[in-house]
């Protein structure tokens, strides 16, 4: 049977189990956001390199589009003064017929 004595004992052991329960789960929340922390550090550790590398490449097409563009340039350049000693032959050979 049950006696008063044995009621006041059990619901302090289900108190006790309560919370330990409790910081089982505390702990274990604790544990989860480390992980989810940990993770995320290192995503961002992963994204900071990454995007130095792009800024790397990006630097490196900024240069090559300069020296693109003096190519552009130079060609343009040899290609009009071809084209003015073209013309010249073709007008000195005109006159001399």
């Amino acid at each position: 049977m049950s006696t008063p004595s044995d009621a006041k004992y059990q619901p302090r052991q289900s108190h006790h189990q309560n919370t330990n329960r409790q910081s089982n789960v505390s702990i274990s929340t604790s544990t989860i956001t480390q992980r989810q922390l940990s993770h995320l550090n290192s995503q961002v550790a992963q994204l900071h390199a990454n995007l130095s590398d792009f800024n790397d490449l990006i630097t490196t097409a900024s240069e090559q589009y300069k020296n693109i563009e003096m190519l552009g340039k130079i060609h343009a350049s040899l290609l009009m003064g071809s084209r003015k000693i073209f013309e010249e032959e073709a007008f000195d050979n005109q006159a001399e017929k």
